[in-house]
């Protein structure tokens, strides 16, 4: 998928991978991944994740980046939030604490960004095709700080049950993609019904919840 098929997602309400709460991988996980103060957390391809809101209960600040300009004014205007709106070098959305790149998260530098804590990743691997995911692996790892800490949820099925994304991105692929600046640690993985990609004809899901610390 690229920009346009994600806007289009946005602009007809095809989002269902927009959860109406908190991830409760997140909620579950975040102590035993970043303790109890989280610092500068980062969310790549946020979308208007209420994520970001418990995030903000236990971060300084809250960054985010995601394609689609759509999604990050909804989160300020959802939040009753009136964003001061800078557009260059990239389009950036920001009332304290949150601040959000409507922006390619592979154009966004370490100068850009600033000090990163921790990541959380609940819906961007997954978004992405295999290559992409190459790519995705590789940058994170070039823009965090040595210590960082990433808590990453992934989902597992057959992937010839169903295109995505969401993508199947199995416990081997992520070592393969992260095992070279990153140690891991596996936190938990279940079988987990979903019905919405069940509805797609998916018979069988799984989830892992994983950390990941930057080398």
């Amino acid at each position: 998928m690229d920009y346009t098929d994600w806007a289009s997602r946005w602009s007809s309400g095809v989002i269902h991978f927009h959860q109406s709460d908190v991830n409760d991988h997140l909620r579950a996980f975040a102590e035993q991944a970043w303790g109890d103060a989280i610092g500068r957390v980062y969310v790549p391809l946020c979308g208007k994740s209420l994520d970001m809101v418990f995030l903000a209960e236990r971060a300084d600040d809250v960054l985010g980046v995601e394609f689609v300009e759509q999604a990050v004014a909804e989160f300020f205007e959802e939040r009753g939030l009136t964003a001061e709106i800078e557009t260059e070098p990239h389009v950036r959305y920001h009332a304290a604490p949150y601040t959000l790149y409507a922006a390619d998260f592979f154009d966004l530098t370490p100068a850009e960004l600033g000090h990163i804590d921790a990541v959380f990743d609940r819906a961007s691997l997954v978004a992405l095709d295999a290559p992409t995911r190459v790519r995705y692996a590789n940058h994170l790892g070039s823009i965090l700080p040595s210590g960082a800490r990433v808590l990453l949820v992934c989902f597992d099925y057959d992937q010839s049950e169903m295109n995505g994304p969401p993508y199947a991105v199995s416990s081997a692929e992520v070592v393969t993609l992260y095992e070279q600046e990153f140690e891991i640690e596996l936190l938990e993985t279940q079988d987990a019904p979903n019905e919405v990609l069940s509805g797609f004809g998916v018979s069988a899901f799984r989830t892992s919840v994983f950390v990941l610390t930057k080398r």
